[in-house]
């Protein structure tokens, strides 16, 4: 393509929309509400709080800027978050919000700075960062861009604030407050990542600065945690986490020479730290990889662009790129040998990621509630459908229910997939959403009544045979597997003896129509329906 057909092909994705449309909804449960949306003439205008002028470092700072809902009150100071209040409970804390990277390792000794010698690696690994290892370079967290400050802009409405910032051309975010929510949002925009970093002191001639990166959203909080912090399993329960330290099952003297990577952990749902009194949580749409790197803070990497190949199969970098190439021409296992788009590779951006954090600040059990009402929205919201122009409307509201569900247990499934091999009958799945011991009224035990959560005409139940989690037997017919464990040390003996602490009594034995739910616990049926 010539640089007009680029420039044409640009334009044509440019995204012309002007406004944005932002109103409140409730939904009934397995159920839908319709709502109208119609331009007036007299719209009103969006109201700017605060916009500073000019660009780049020549933007006036904002000092001492807040911004609040009924639960919430941020703290702007520098064109940066300071502080969160929440305005309930009364307890504050000092939070920022910082973006930055770390350098993909290329093989080779890491800057070990500050991990004493009786730990360190006895020789330098040559593992390079990629595609499948996480290994950065140093634990220095680089600033995304030469500026050092962001900018910022506030837009305020009747139904949300929100507190735009960028920190680089490719590391920006939106802060929102939603009138009636309780939590903070944070909507991240990353990338795309550049390869070249020219910012940086220049390199030899001839040798372009081009940096592997691992791009990083920082949440830093005043609360003292001990170095600890809790990160979900596959969104169930949570696992606690030590700065440099391991389980009692690994060995008791076990080095971490890594202080980056040896401190991440999967996230699939949330990462939360608390000083025994409040807890800071945040919930992801998607799953990340999180850490705690300071005492108080928690960071997600959401976006990686590297350079070289990890030589764990792909034979290439982890250079996405937003046309779908890396290096056109190269051979077979060779991507990335230019080792700069532009110089033999294609001169396509690379990938653009976007997602949602949501912020939860409060004291501890309430936090606990919350964070499991709030992981669900924002992993399964509600499914949107859209119709332009006026249409009638036979019935505006609706919901298959005749009476909710308790608020710590999930329909998890029903589902008419394996019916034909069930005389017509259908999947039913509960859940309970809190762990043992995570809440004082909500992780306990709950009986409901199927007869009396689906007794409306055309979802009413007539009858269910509880079977295994998979569905494919009657539980009835399973003998139940008694395993035998083992303490292979004493600490790994009282964390057993901990957990048989916190756990219920037996499952309770399922008589149609009721059944008894325990925290953590999931329950499958094949149920028929009139």
């Amino acid at each position: 393509m010539n640089p007009a057909q680029i420039a044409a092909e640009t334009a044509a994705l440019e995204n012309n929309a002007t406004h944005v449309l932002v109103f409140s909804i409730s939904v009934p449960a397995i159920g839908h509400q319709v709502y109208e949306a119609a331009a007036e003439s007299n719209s009103a205008k969006k109201a700017v709080l605060a916009k500073p002028t000019g660009s780049g470092s020549e933007r006036q700072l904002l000092d001492d800027t807040t911004v609040e809902n009924d639960m919430y009150l941020l703290q702007f100071s520098n064109n940066k978050l300071t502080q969160i209040t929440n305005k309930k409970t009364g307890i504050t804390t000092p939070f920022s919000i910082d973006w930055g990277w770390y350098n993909s390792s290329v093989g080779g000794c890491t800057d070990l700075s500050g991990v004493p010698e009786d730990i360190r690696e006895p020789a330098c690994a040559g593992q390079k960062s990629g595609a499948y290892i996480f290994r950065s370079n140093s634990s220095t967290f680089f600033y995304p861009g030469p500026a050092q400050t962001p900018t910022m802009d506030i837009v305020a409405g009747p139904v949300v604030t929100e507190v735009y910032q960028t920190f680089s051309e490719w590391a920006t975010h939106v802060i929102r407050l939603y009138a009636d929510s309780d939590y903070i949002e944070v909507e991240w925009t990353a990338g795309p990542i550049p390869i070249d970093t020219p910012w940086f002191a220049p390199v030899a001639a001839g040798k372009p600065n081009n940096w592997g990166k691992e791009m990083v959203v920082r949440y830093t909080s005043g609360l003292l945690a001990n170095e600890s912090w809790y990160t979900d399993s596959n969104g169930k329960e949570m696992i606690k986490r030590v700065y440099n330290k391991r389980g009692p099952s690994y060995p008791e003297v076990y080095n971490i020479s890594e202080p980056i990577a040896g401190n991440y952990y999967p996230v699939n749902a949330l990462m939360s730290l608390d000083d025994g009194v409040n807890e800071l949580a945040v919930l992801t749409d998607v799953s990340q990889a999180g850490s705690s790197q300071a005492n108080g803070g928690l960071e997600f990497m959401v976006h990686r662009r590297i350079m070289d190949d990890d030589s764990r199969g792909v034979q290439e970098p982890l250079n996405e790129t937003m046309c779908g190439c890396n290096d056109i021409g190269a051979a077979p296992g060779q991507m990335g040998a230019h080792g700069h788009e532009g110089d033999g590779g294609c001169e396509c951006a690379g990938l653009t990621m976007r997602g949602k954090h949501w912020i939860i600040f409060d004291a501890i059990d309430k936090a606990h509630e919350t964070r499991r009402m709030r992981s669900e929205d924002i992993n399964f919201p509600a499914t949107l459908a859209f119709h332009k122009g006026a249409t009638a409307i036979k019935e505006a509201t609706s919901t298959a229910l005749s009476k909710a569900l308790p608020a710590n247990v999930k329909l998890q499934a029903l589902t008419s997939n394996y019916e034909s091999f069930n005389d017509g009958a259908y999947m039913l799945r509960l859940s309970h959403l809190y762990e043992a011991g995570e809440h004082p009224t909500l992780a306990v035990p709950v009986t409901i009544d199927l007869e009396a959560i689906f007794g409306k005409a055309g979802l009413k139940i007539t009858s269910a045979v509880e079977t295994t989690l998979t569905g494919n037997r009657p539980l009835a017919e399973v003998k139940k597997h008694q395993w035998k464990t083992y303490a292979p040390n004493k600490a790994v003996a009282e964390q057993l003896g901990a957990f048989k602490e916190k756990a219920f009594e037996e499952r309770m034995p399922f008589t149609y129509p009721t059944v008894t739910i325990r925290p953590m616990e999931v329950r499958t049926f094949m149920a028929t329906f009139e």
